[in-house]
């Protein structure tokens, strides 16, 4: 993959060299814990979930629809970047065909394009942004005064309210979306006044799906709202200087110098007026949206796939810089990501004995990709430790003490896997799911990372014993809890967390609350007593 070969390519050539190697990518990577996570959203359709608005639920769903093979569950992370480049040249070959095959290519061939290949909340939040931008800047097009090129000021409505359908998407898929939002009312009610009409249509448009989301959230807890707003937010004190410095850094990183650079020079010249709706716009995105993730990192880490959505709109900011430049571009552009992806594939393809002087690691990866080959084996040495018949072992509940690991096992088996335990801030859904009432008295096979955490579970069961279960020359621990007790259970671990992650303000509506209802027989988590 050389660069001059790239510059050569037709669209058509380039997209589908991209998709080989995303196909390539998707199938030898191992499935996350938050690509399980959201494979169990797909398995309980909903309008919403704990941590986030529901469009990664709704993509896996569509996919578990043809099959549940990770390559499937992978499909819509693979196209969203296929689609934003199509889109991206159908928005601007009408002013410069070979300088919109040029944005298309590279954006398609920038690191970060390239390797994404995963069905995550960003993956919505990327395509709808995209998509919402693309038909703003067509609207802003269209109503160009009468006598100026492309104008038909009627049908710029129609693009506007287009574009407030995919705003409020992309609020389906991640709350960031928010600052897209911000910086259509800073562009239509600010800067171009004059195309407040527009403005206005795209954001009414947009309201009823935040509204939806609310509305779930008023009949589950406020838990969306909460999560993002208060409880991932714990912690920390005054301005986090070490987080603010990793989101420069980290931009510099997206963005990269050359294209920072050529993107500021880009702010102080004039555009032609077809081509300066859409620059101007995407300017005034990507200013807003840098600048409200720096005063986010104020108090968080800024994690690199939150501002992958407004990337296209950076490389349109661009547009005007002569072809000659674009092409500079894809040439260094072209080798950075064959970098990216030699050191990809090169990991991936490595035999698992190269991982064996990292045990923990080794293990990680088969517990990841032959689970239930695994938890057979464990079954079967409850069989050989204890008196329990072969129909009772198989059917012994499976539990793990956090979302990564019960997610990617549930996955694998096609079967619950429960989170027990209190768990931490994150993809707290199984909440939702698991109804501890039902355990009393039963006996619970757990995963458990590591011999220590035996003392965590044991004060919930009447007894317990550790399992070391071998498997493909690594050692997995588990431990075979009897007697569950429920009442225990809620005082040491229900109690705190209804406190901590359900206790919402009282001013606030409540609809309903299944997790305190189910409990506590109380809506909210602050309104009734142990």
């Amino acid at each position: 993959m050389t660069t001059s070969v790239l510059a050569r390519l037709t669209l058509t050539q380039a997209l589908a060299l991209a998709l080989l190697v995303k196909l390539l990518i998707a199938g030898l990577l191992p499935m996350t814990g938050d690509e399980a996570y959201f494979v169990l959203w797909g398995r309980h359709l909903d309008y919403g979930y704990y941590d986030h608005p529901p469009m990664a639920g709704w993509m896996t769903w569509l996919m578990l629809q043809f099959s549940d093979q990770a390559l499937v569950m992978r499909l819509p992370g693979i196209a969203t970047e296929l689609l934003i480049a199509l889109g991206l040249y159908a928005q601007w070959h009408r002013v410069d065909a070979a300088k919109a095959r040029l944005l298309a290519i590279l954006f398609s061939f920038s690191p970060l394009s390239l390797i994404f290949v995963f069905t995550l909340t960003d993956t919505g939040c990327m395509l709808f942004a995209a998509a919402s931008y693309l038909a703003a800047a067509q609207a802003l097009q269209l109503r160009l005064p009468p006598g100026k090129a492309g104008a038909h000021p009627g049908s710029a409505y129609g693009w506007a309210a287009l574009a407030g359908v995919a705003l409020g998407l992309a609020f389906l898929s991640k709350y960031f979306a928010v600052f897209l939002g911000l910086a259509y009312l800073i562009h239509f009610f600010v800067i171009q006044r004059s195309a407040w009409r527009l403005g206005l249509l795209l954001v009414l448009v947009a309201i009823p799906f935040g509204l939806l989301n609310l509305y779930w959230n008023l009949n589950h807890c406020w838990s969306n709202v909460l999560f993002n707003v208060v409880n991932r937010n714990r912690g920390g004190s005054g301005i986090q200087w070490a987080d603010v410095l990793a989101y420069i850094a980290m931009m510099g990183y997206v963005v990269l110098p050359p294209l920072a650079w050529a993107w500021w020079r880009g702010l102080r010249e004039q555009q032609p007026a077809l081509l300066h709706a859409g620059i101007r716009l995407a300017q005034v995105i990507v200013a807003t949206a840098l600048i409200g993730f720096l005063l986010v990192s104020f108090k968080k880490t800024i994690g690199l796939h939150w501002v992958l959505w407004f990337y296209p709109m950076v490389l349109v900011g661009l547009f005007a810089a002569p072809v000659q430049q674009w092409q500079g571009w894809l040439r260094w552009m072209g080798w950075l990501s064959a970098l990216h992806v030699a050191l990809i594939l090169i990991i991936l393809l490595l035999p698992l004995s190269v991982f064996q002087q990292k045990p923990k690691l080794a293990r990680d990866l088969l517990a990841a990709t032959e689970a239930p080959a695994l938890i057979a084996a464990a079954r079967q040495q409850v069989l050989a430790d204890t008196d329990l018949t072969p129909a009772q072992a198989a059917a012994l509940p499976l539990a793990a003490q956090g979302y990564t690991w019960a997610s990617v096992l549930s996955r694998q088996l096609k079967q619950p896997v429960m989170v027990i335990g209190p768990g931490s801030k994150y993809a707290r859904q199984d909440d939702f799911w698991t109804d501890f009432r039902a355990l009393d008295g039963q006996s619970v096979l757990i995963y458990l990372k590591r011999p220590g955490e035996l003392a965590s579970v044991s004060p919930w069961f009447a007894r317990s014993r550790l399992l070391n279960v071998r498997y493909r020359g690594q050692t997995y621990v588990f431990v075979l809890a009897e007697g569950f007790s429920y009442e225990r259970y809620r005082q040491q671990v229900l109690v705190p967390v209804r406190d901590t992650y359900y206790a919402f303000p009282d001013w606030l509506p409540v609809g309903s609350c299944p997790v305190t209802q189910r409990y506590f027989g109380a809506a909210a988590g602050t309104a009734a007593s142990p």
